[in-house]
């Protein structure tokens, strides 16, 4: 047992190592969004962000040792990508890359890149290094997902979601660091062919995931170190509109009542939506809106407003009515490492990975699309025609009704209950509520940030749920999955 011990701690050991040196490329990551973003160097970096805050306790020299070592790490894994610091971390020699003076790591990302022709290194590298690497990639695919900010995107072009496997995406990544020095050599595609070959579509495990499951475990909250996406600044933008929500007009149910007809205005509703004006900026948005009204009625009922996502890239956008009620709130705000796995959360928690395969509905024998409403109801009353308020008026309160034999009362008709697809698919709601646990929590932020009141109204109901249970969802009571659906006009 003592061996089996050991066995565990060095594995451990290997896994921490290479932490360790992620950790510290993600502070250099960092210094230089900031440099990017406000022209300071170091030295203002840890003035402002550091030494005002007394609980981090790092020195101005620590500082410095730890960016210092970080960039070493970065040249090596400019030559040899994120796999060659697994590989240092299972040899042991994280310390003494940490130690190397001067250059040296400079020199060795050029040697690993493109080593010399007949020399003793390109053999190591062409016999040994590359195809080690080559076969990590396969058996474990790595991504550094959200490691650059917007800022560092822009002006470097390079993607969010790094793909370690994908040396010439790496090699974008790494070069795009500030080191004070020439970029590395261009690589030999001689000596690393054996890596050109893309991996494939095997999934991809974000080293965010693995930071937090290492140093935090489950008692903390997941919040993944390399991403500063969450701290760019997200613009709030809120405008005011003339719709007025109290107008007969607009309180009228425009939709036709009758099954069919409904089914035709709501095809002809799509058209008009998908045909309509697009807007090609927010200054162009407020505008449009501003003309789209007459007395707080919308002028024309076929007019309809298209708001690419492109335009609010990193936004909160907020639209309201007349009396200053909310008529919509969009978010392009959500962080990638959160988006990057929503659909594969979905897949996986539904088990059904060609869940959202391309089918023409027009073909008879296709697929049924799936509805599940995982909810909390709460109906509080009965439901009657005008014609029988009278008589039920004169009745007993359902809550109080009993029955002739026995002494129970069935009261859980009035309060909150759980619907029968929640009970049908509890594995699936278990699964969801794990793996968009943060997605939730993000929503539930942003609402009790941004729209408070309609928050706190949601949470009356929320925060009684019968037995003192907790929406995975709060402070909506109702999670639901729509696969493939089209809703009419409801």
């Amino acid at each position: 047992s003592v061996v089996a011990r050991c066995r565990g701690i060095a594995s451990k050991d290997i896994c921490t190592n290479f932490l360790v040196m992620v950790n510290y490329m993600a502070l250099v990551c960092k210094c230089q969004s900031i440099r990017l973003k406000t022209g300071l160097h170091l030295k203002g970096i840890y003035d402002r962000e550091i030494k005002s805050r007394p609980l981090c306790g790092v020195s101005y020299r620590t500082f410095l040792d730890w960016h210092s070592v970080g960039s070493k790490f970065i040249a090596i894994a400019s030559g040899g990508s994120i796999y060659a610091l697994v590989l240092i971390a299972g040899l042991g020699l994280r310390v003494s890359i940490a130690s190397m003076v001067g250059p040296t790591h400079l020199h060795l990302a050029d040697m690993l890149r493109s080593p010399p022709k007949g020399s003793l290194q390109r053999q190591l590298i062409t016999a040994f290094i590359a195809p080690t690497i080559a076969r990590m990639r396969l058996t474990f695919p790595l991504t550094m997902a959200s490691m650059f900010s917007q800022a560092l995107i822009e002006r470097y072009a390079v993607s969010r979601n790094v793909d370690c496997t994908d040396l010439s995406a790496s090699d974008r990544f790494f070069d795009a660091i500030i080191q004070n020095a020439f970029v590395p050599l261009p690589r030999s595609l001689q000596v690393w062919r054996v890596c050109i070959a893309p991996v494939g579509d095997l999934t991809r495990v974000p080293l965010q995931s693995l930071n937090h499951e290492e140093f935090y475990g489950s008692h903390r909250p997941y919040s993944p170190p390399l991403s500063d996406a969450e701290e760019d600044e997200i613009e709030h933008i809120i405008i005011k509109t003339s719709y007025d929500p109290l107008s007969p007009q607009n309180k009228r149910f425009k939709a036709p009542r009758d099954r069919d007809a409904n089914t035709k205005w709501t095809a002809v509703q799509r058209l008009c939506a998908a045909s309509g004006e697009r807007v090609t900026s927010i200054d162009d948005l407020r505008k449009k809106l501003a003309a789209m009204y007459q007395a707080g009625v919308k002028k024309s009922p076929e007019s309809y407003l298209r708001i690419p996502m492109s335009i609010i890239p990193n936004h909160h956008l907020e639209l309201r009515n007349k009396d200053g009620s909310l008529m919509a709130f969009v978010s392009t705000g959500l962080p990638s490492h959160i988006r990057s796995l929503l659909e594969v959360n979905l897949l996986a928690a539904l088990e059904h990975p060609h869940l959202l395969e391309a089918h023409d509905t027009r073909l008879s024998g296709g697929p049924q699309f799936q509805a599940m409403h995982l909810s909390w109801y709460n109906r509080h009353c009965t439901k009657a025609s005008y014609k029988l308020l009278a008589s039920l008026i004169t009745k007993c309160s359902q809550c109080l009704r009993s029955r002739k034999v026995g002494m129970r009362t069935n009261h859980g008709q009035v309060i909150p209950y759980i619907s029968s697809d929640l009970q049908q698919h509890q594995r699936i709601y278990e699964t969801l509520t794990r793996v968009y646990a943060e997605l939730f929590e993000w929503v539930r932020t942003l609402m009790e940030t941004y729209l408070q009141e309609e928050f706190e109204m949601l949470m009356e109901v929320a925060s009684i749920l019968p037995g003192n249970c907790t929406s995975p969802v709060t402070p909506f009571v109702s999670l639901v999955i729509n696969i493939n659906v089209s809703t009419k006009a409801h």
